[in-house]
C-alpha cells in the first residue's frame, strides 16, 4: 500500500477522516485488482473524465498530531468501465430443481451513492454522489429528474430538504480547493442560492425542527448555521479542532451537537450559540442523534483503538451505553422517534439497527455489496433509505426491516435508470438493454419482458404493500 496516496485519497472526504483514523484497526479492506478501477478514501471520487467506482483500500497509520490529513495529490489515472450486473429474479419453486432468472444489464461506472434524504412528504427520494443529485418519484417508481453538472461542484455529501418541501439543501466540494452549501428548487432543478462561508468541503447538514435554521459542518473546521427566511449567516461556530462530521439539532430545536476528527463532541446553545459543553472521545467522532426525548445522544466512534456507538447523556456527558462493533466502523447514526430505533451505517456493508430503549441489536441490514455511508428516514418514520459505494440505494420497511426496492443508476450523468423489487419485478428506464439469463424455466424469453416489467407492482412494493412472488414454471 503506497502511504502517500492512501494519505491523499483520506482526504478527499470528511466521512473518510474517521477511515483515516481507524487504519490500524482490525479490518484490513484488500486492494482491488490491477485491472478494476482503484478504490477511493471517500463516498464520492475525485474529478475526472468519468468517476471510478470507490472501495477504498485501508491507509496507512496516521500522524498523531495533527489529525487532519494533509492535501490530496492529482487524480489518479481511471480507466471507467462498465460491468455486466446479474440481478436474481425471486421465483417460486416449482418442483426440482427450482427455476431462476437473472436480470442482466450493463451498469457503470460504478460511482459511490454518498448522501440520502426524504422529501416531507415521502414521495421524493434524494440521492446523490458525484456532480449530480437523482431525485426519485417513490409513487410512481421512477427517475424523477436528475440535477447535474453546473449546478453542483464535484461532489454532494449530505442532503437536507426544507419543511415545505420546495427546497434541497446540498452540502458539497472539493477538499482543500472550494465548498459550499447550494439550495436546489425541486422543481426546475436549478439552484437558487449558494452559501459560501465554508472555506472548504462541506460534508453534514441538519435542518432545524422548525425548518428555518440550516447548520452545516466541513473540512474548514467550523461549523455554520444560516436562517433559510433571509438567507443570512447567524453564526460561525470554531470551538473544534478538525474536520467538522457531524450536525444534529435536538427534538425540540434548542441544542445543536457538532462532533469531529478531533475527538469530540460540542453542545451549542441554539439562538445565543453558546458552547455548553464539550465530551472528548477516543477516536474521531463522525457524527452525533439526539434521542426522542432530546435527554441523550448516540455518538458513531471510528478510529483505529475503536468503533463504537456510545451512548451519552446530553446535560453531564455521563455514559449510558457502549455498543461495540469490533472492525465495523461506523460511519453516522440516526435515532428515529417512530420507532425507537438507532440507525448505524457501516463499513461492513449493513446498517445495524439498535433498541433506542434496552440499546440491544435487534437488525442488521444486508444486502448491500460495500460501505453503507448514509442512511435516512421518512417523516413518517415507515421507510429507511440507505446509500453505499455500491453505487445503488436501497429502500426498507422500519416495521420488519424488510427490503422494499432497490434503485441503480446505470450510467453516470444519464437518464438510465432501474428499479428491481425483491418479489422479482422492476421498472426500468431502458428496458431493451435487459437481457435474461434462465435455468430450469419453460416459459420462452421473449414473455419473460411481460412477466417481470411490472411498475404497478414495483410501485406496490416500494408502498410497503403485499406483493406476491413471481413464479415461474
Amino acid at each position: 500500500m503506497k502511504i502517500v496516496n492512501a494519505f491523499a485519497k483520506a482526504a478527499l472526504a470528511c466521512f473518510w477522516v474517521c477511515a483515516f483514523l481507524a487504519a490500524e484497526a482490525p479490518e484490513k479492506k484488500p486492494a482491488p485488482a490491477p485491472s478494476a478501477p482503484p478504490k477511493v478514501e471517500s463516498p464520492a471520487p475525485k474529478p475526472s473524465a468519468a468517476p471510478p467506482k470507490a472501495e477504498p483500500p485501508k491507509p496507512a497509520p496516521p500522524k498523531p498530531e495533527p489529525p487532519t490529513p494533509p492535501a490530496p495529490a492529482g487524480p489518479p489515472a481511471i480507466a471507467p468501465r462498465k460491468q455486466s450486473l446479474a440481478i436474481p429474479v425471486v421465483a417460486a419453486p416449482s418442483g426440482q430443481p427450482a427455476p431462476s432468472v437473472d436480470c442482466v444489464v450493463a451498469f457503470g461506472p460504478v460511482v459511490p451513492v454518498s448522501a440520502v434524504a426524504f422529501s416531507p412528504d415521502g414521495k421524493i427520494l434524494a440521492a446523490a454522489g458525484y456532480q449530480e443529485v437523482l431525485l426519485w418519484d417513490l409513487a410512481d417508481a421512477k427517475l424523477l429528474k436528475r440535477i447535474d453538472v453546473g449546478q453542483l461542484g464535484d461532489s454532494v455529501r449530505a442532503m437536507a430538504f426544507s419543511k415545505d418541501g420546495r427546497l434541497l439543501a446540498a452540502a458539497e466540494g472539493t477538499p482543500y480547493a472550494s465548498g459550499a452549501v447550494r439550495l436546489l428548487d425541486v422543481g426546475t432543478g436549478q439552484a437558487v442560492h449558494s452559501f459560501q462561508e465554508p472555506k472548504e468541503v462541506a460534508c453534514a447538514l441538519a435542518l432545524s425542527p422548525d425548518g428555518k435554521l440550516l447548520a452545516a459542518g466541513g473540512a474548514d473546521r467550523t461549523a455554520y448555521v444560516w436562517n433559510l427566511d433571509d438567507k443570512k449567516l447567524l453564526a460561525t461556530l470554531k470551538e473544534q479542532a478538525d474536520w467538522v462530521l457531524g450536525v444534529s439539532f435536538s427534538p425540540n430545536g434548542k441544542f445543536l451537537a457538532t462532533t469531529s476528527a478531533d475527538k469530540s463532541l460540542q453542545i451549542w446553545e441554539v439562538g445565543t450559540w453558546k458552547p455548553l459543553a464539550k465530551v472528548q472521545q477516543t477516536e474521531a467522532v463522525c457524527g452525533a442523534a439526539f434521542s426522542p426525548d432530546g435527554e441523550l445522544l448516540a455518538l458513531a466512534i471510528g478510529g483505529p483503538e475503536e468503533r463504537a456507538v456510545r451512548i451519552r447523556r446530553r446535560d453531564n456527558g455521563q455514559e449510558v451505553r457502549v455498543m461495540d462493533l469490533a472492525a465495523s466502523l461506523p460511519l453516522d447514526v440516526v435515532w428515529a422517534a417512530k420507532p425507537n430505533r438507532i440507525y448505524v451505517p457501516s463499513s461492513d456493508k449493513t446498517i445495524k439497527v439498535f433498541d433506542g430503549g434496552n440499546f440491544n441489536l435487534v437488525a442488521n441490514l444486508s444486502g448491500h455489496g460495500d460501505w453503507v455511508y448514509r442512511v435516512a428516514l421518512s417523516a413518517d418514520g415507515t421507510k429507511l433509505a440507505s446509500s453505499s459505494a455500491d453505487g445503488t440505494v436501497r429502500l426498507w420497511s422500519t416495521a420488519d426491516h424488510r427490503l422494499l426496492a432497490t434503485f441503480y443508476q446505470l450510467s453516470p450523468r444519464t437518464e438510465e435508470w432501474l428499479i428491481v423489487a425483491p418479489q422479482g419485478y422492476l421498472a426500468t428506464s431502458s428496458p431493451g438493454a435487459i437481457q435474461w439469463k434462465t435455468a430450469n424455466v419453460k416459459t420462452s424469453a421473449d414473455k419473460l419482458p411481460g412477466l417481470v416489467q411490472r411498475p404497478e407492482l414495483v410501485r406496490e412494493a416500494i408502498a410497503g404493500n403485499k406483493v406476491a412472488p413471481l413464479a415461474l414454471q
